[in-house]
């Protein structure tokens, strides 16, 4: 039989056409299974100087080299597979074509040839995306004020009354912030959020849709206008007593300020501390300043409803004329006046004498007194007690220094024993309840520093401190019709805050809440 010699070994003939294909094609042989059952034989006419012990050290190296050269081969193979392109293909919309993106011979109007000229500015443009963006303090940290700004408010004396002296001298060091904040316009407000003792941010509402932001950054303070960044709402909040006024009211999400407002507005109504009972029910509309979408500072209340088991009692913030704001009755109309005189004409001191006979101080005789005298230190200041023309202003026997005022209806007043009076005025000057006309003294007959003072009608002398005083209306007529709008449309929005909490309760009920 022929052979075919084969380094390390010999091959019989009829494997000779097998080995020659294999070697042909490497890839396909590699998946092949390997011949494990060769014989060898020695050549023919070949001496065999293998010794019997090399003879099988060599049968037994053959199959380690044969894997050998397949796992060669093998690596070549993956290695010319990795290297060749990937064919990618898409698929007109026009005419269902598949197309390789590969293709070099695309013509210009395939979709894998479009080319698109993008419409850049000559100069760059900044945008967002690359730069580094403020980020505003969180609003819902630290705690925040209102302060309402008055005729002589500066920035510096509203931060000093939160103690942030510090932080204005730091604020006006920046020239555009000291600029808008030198001048702040009256009844405009100021909000402030200080966390950790520091000024985070600082909002000047110079009206309701003109604001100025100052805000902290790592470099100090930035400012910048803003429109409408601040909202002004009425919010509206109902509950039922349970436990207390206090703690409902919490629960609820008043705040102390707004639960201690209600106290004082139904204080001439119920003691709402002391006297709320289980099943009480309190409705309150009152001002709500929000910012960034959070509420900062809930300011004052503007009408509240208290709810008991036989009756409702509801007020409505109004701000007279005068300037003098109080909460009202609705429907009150007597409660719309108020007596036309006070009974003293000190807003401290005490009664040292009253109306009627007495001993005499000076005299040691039994006299009738013809008015009350009231003790202040020199110099306290004397009030009209209503409005009026001055008639007299001079000195008078034992009165000493005195200032007597014309009232309507025949009345008169007199203030005796001043020091010194107020030059402002003279006889037939206009006077207003509660001007200051003249000061505490020890004129004319006295013991000591005292006002005298007396109140006539028709000329007789008559005990101000028992005497039914006039009534007078506290508004005006034009004040009266304003106060009438307000007050129905507050007690309409009550009306809908009452019918939303006792639906709002049933639903509760209903879902076992």
């Amino acid at each position: 039989m022929k052979g075919f010699n084969f380094p390390g070994g010999y091959i019989p003939a009829d494997h000779k056409a097998e080995f020659a294909k294999s070697s042909s094609k490497p890839v396909k042989s590699l998946f092949k299974p390997a011949y494990t059952n060769v014989r060898i034989k020695p050549a023919k006419n070949r001496p065999d100087k293998t010794p019997p012990n090399e003879t099988s050290e060599a049968s037994t190296k053959k199959p380690l080299r044969y894997l050998a050269t397949r796992s060669l081969l093998l690596a070549c193979g993956l290695a010319t597979l990795g290297n060749l392109p990937v064919y990618s293909m898409i698929n007109t919309s026009d005419s269902g074509k598949i197309i390789n993106l590969t293709d070099p011979l695309l013509d210009g109007n395939s979709p894998a040839q479009v080319i698109k000229t993008l419409n850049l500015p000559a100069v760059a443009v900044e945008s967002f995306s690359g730069y580094a963006l403020d980020i505003l303090p969180d609003v819902t940290q630290g705690s925040w004020s209102m302060h309402t700004i008055d005729a002589d408010d500066t920035l510096a004396s509203i931060l000093s009354e939160l103690e942030l002296t510090k932080t204005s001298e730091k604020l006006l060091k920046d020239s555009a912030i000291k600029q808008t904040l030198n001048t702040l316009k009256t009844d405009g407000r100021v909000f402030t959020q200080v966390v950790d003792g520091n000024l985070q941010q600082l909002i000047y509402a110079k009206n309701k849709s003109e604001t100025y932001i100052v805000s902290a950054t790592d470099d100090g303070y930035l400012g910048k206008w803003e429109s409408n960044a601040l909202e002004s709402r009425n919010a509206k909040i109902s509950f039922k007593i349970k436990h207390s006024i206090l703690r409902d009211g919490k629960d609820a999400g008043l705040s102390t300020s707004l639960i201690r407002q209600i106290s004082q507005v139904f204080q001439k109504d119920v003691d709402v501390n002391k006297s709320a009972k289980v099943g009480d029910k309190v409705g309150v509309i009152f001002e709500d300043f929000r910012y960034q979408g959070e509420s900062i500072y809930t300011d004052k209340v503007l009408a509240a409803e208290y709810t008991t088991s036989k009756t409702t009692y509801q007020r409505i913030r109004f701000t007279l004329g005068e300037g003098k704001t109080d909460y009202f009755r609705p429907d009150g109309d007597t409660e719309l006046k108020r007596a036309a005189f006070d009974r003293k004409p000190l807003t401290a001191g005490r009664l040292s004498s009253g109306f009627g006979m007495r001993n005499h101080p000076v005299f040691f005789l039994r006299k009738n007194h013809a008015g009350t005298d009231f003790a202040a230190p020199r110099g306290t200041p004397i009030h009209a007690t209503a409005d009026g023309v001055v008639k007299e202003m001079g000195r008078l026997g034992g009165y000493g220094n005195l200032v007597e005022l014309r009232h309507s209806d025949n009345i008169t007043t007199r203030y005796g024993h001043m020091s010194a009076f107020n030059t402002e005025f003279k006889p037939g000057s206009q006077v207003k309840r509660g001007d200051v006309i003249g000061y505490v003294g020890s004129t004319g007959t006295s013991t000591g520093n005292h006002v005298h003072y007396e109140f006539r009608i028709n000329g007789e002398p008559q005990n101000p401190m028992a005497i039914e005083l006039p009534q007078v209306g506290i508004m005006s007529a034009e004040e009266m019709q304003t106060f009438k709008n307000r007050a129905s449309a507050m007690v309409q929005e009550l009306a809908d805050l009452r019918k939303l909490a006792s639906a709002d309760q049933s639903g509760r009920n209903q879902n076992g809440g």
